[in-house]
């Protein structure tokens, strides 16, 4: 079983809610939209795929982007909401060890761009917003700091994170 991604605020916090309720221990797969809709990834049997556009022989597909819509029901939940996260922590609620509502509460947030101008204008301020922003999510070398920054909100609140 593989958690596949993007790695951007929403898709970090999918992985973190996706290790922890299934108990993956396996490092995620992070890849962009593109890469799949140009079959640049291979999606094997049992993968997870969260905050990306649908593809066929996951297991699981979570997504809430209007563009990424399908036709047919796929197991998972897909519908329009804030992120991608909020409806990953809807689906396993009860199987989490931890409340990670403030966690998806800034996902859906920074993922909705529903900011107050305090958060604009003082993003310092807010430690989630301020963490969203480490995470340019476009080079491969940086997935040994995605995958830590998982494991650091999967363990820990916020203030230990930064």
């Amino acid at each position: 079983m593989r958690v596949v991604t993007r790695p951007d605020f929403d898709g970090v916090v999918c992985a973190v809610l996706l290790k922890e309720a299934l108990s993956v221990d396996t490092p995620v797969v992070w890849v962009e939209p593109g890469d799949l809709q140009n079959h640049r990834v291979q999606i094997e049997i049992g993968d997870i795929l969260a905050n990306l556009p649908y593809a066929p022989g996951c297991s699981l597909w979570f997504d809430h982007h209007h563009s990424n819509r399908m036709s047919e029901t796929v197991p998972g939940l897909f519908r329009m909401a804030p992120s991608a996260a909020g409806l990953v922590f809807e689906y396993y609620r009860e199987r989490y060890r931890r409340d990670f509502s403030e966690l998806v509460h800034a996902a859906d947030k920074i993922d909705s761009a529903d900011l107050t101008m305090a958060e604009v204008f003082c993003p310092e301020a807010h430690p989630y917003l301020l963490l969203s922003m480490t995470l340019p999510g476009h080079s491969r070398r940086e997935e040994a700091y995605w995958n830590h920054v998982v494991e650091l909100l999967r363990s820990r609140p916020i203030e230990a994170v930064l």
